[in-house]
């Protein structure tokens, strides 16, 4: 992708207008995300595959692509592998291919791995927009809507500073080697941590697994019991940090910045087990991805990146307006 357009999102601001200006299908309720909308069968098909099942990002995401579809008269088809990974994204993203629907979103679970499927679909005559993950090779994707990733692990590297009182050795927890979002995130905090006085003394992966993301912290702790903060790329790394620091009873002693506002995040934020939190703003993502995908259907491709900006949640913040917009879910309303 050879154009990337940063926009500003301000709470009622006219998200259509910026990008105009840019030229496990589930039941009702549940956790995995919204129906199935047929629409009245005379206009666009729209089909979002997600990087995996039941995250709250995703979840959000696609409550607010279906809300957008619904409104443009589109159907609306929202699928999800179980795990984040290509070996399960890539039969589901095969059936998109053979349905051939008018759109369809997706976040690749890899950036290399998932482009032969993703062609198929474009052969197939389907438009793409890729939404959250990209692949390295972009050619023939419509559009991109996204997190800019990148700025908000700079953000993650200056709050956790002010925090620690600007200096101090902090830990970067990231999620899984090959995912653009989160190394993005990881490359964001490190160059800015440098910055501002952070000396980062390991960078990990901890994936899915609380357990494993618990025993990175145990580790880090063991080598260096000064530690000052952590900053976790997930909320899987937030939660596996959180169980470490209370066992070794550091959860006073280490600040956490996490990553994403999901329910178990916020929660933990309002428990004071971690002191801040990078979000995404994933409604505003979905929307805005489905708005790209009907005009890559009327044949406005703009071949642009839309980074959609972070925002930091502090404790006393969290119940402000403009906060609530950005809180993730585990079920459509």
């Amino acid at each position: 992708m050879s154009n990337t357009r940063k926009i500003t999102l301000t709470t009622g601001g006219l998200l259509g207008a910026a990008l105009l200006l840019a030229g496990c299908t589930s039941s009702p309720g549940d956790a995995s995300g919204p129906s199935t909308t047929p629409g009245d069968g005379s206009g666009p098909s729209i089909t979002f595959v997600a990087g995996v099942k039941g995250d709250p990002f995703y979840i959000t995401m696609a409550c607010g692509a279906e809300k957008a579809a619904a409104e443009a008269g589109a159907s609306f088809d929202f699928q999800a592998p179980n795990s984040f990974s290509p070996t399960d994204q890539i039969p589901i993203v095969d059936g998109v291919s053979a349905a051939a629907p008018d759109a369809l979103l997706i976040a690749p679970t890899d950036v290399e791995s998932m482009f032969a499927p993703i062609q198929r679909v474009r052969e197939a005559g389907t438009k793409v927009v890729q939404v959250d993950t990209s692949l390295s090779d972009t050619d023939g994707i419509s559009a991109s809507i996204k997190t800019d990733d990148y700025a908000g692990g700079q953000e993650a590297a200056r709050v956790l500073a002010d925090l620690v009182g600007g200096e101090g050795e902090v830990l970067l927890l990231n999620f899984q080697p090959g995912v653009s979002t989160t190394e993005a995130r990881g490359q964001g905090f490190v160059d800015e941590a440098e910055k501002v006085g952070l000396t980062v003394v390991g960078s990990e992966y901890g994936g899915t697994e609380v357990e494993k993301s618990a025993q990175i912290v145990d580790a880090t702790l063991q080598r260096h019991p000064e530690l000052a903060g952590i900053f976790t790329t997930t909320d899987y790394g937030a939660q596996g940090a959180i169980t470490s620091l209370r066992n070794a009873a550091k959860l006073k002693d280490v600040a956490l910045v996490g990553f994403d506002a999901s329910p178990v995040m916020v929660e933990e934020l309002r428990a004071g087990n971690l002191q801040a939190i990078v979000s995404q703003q994933a409604s505003k993502i979905g929307e805005l991805a489905i708005e790209a995908a009907l005009l890559a259907i009327d044949g406005e491709e703009s071949g642009e990146a839309v980074e959609v900006p972070t925002i930091t949640i502090l404790l006393e913040d969290v119940d402000s307006p403009s906060v609530r917009e950005a809180l993730q879910t585990d079920t459509c309303s």
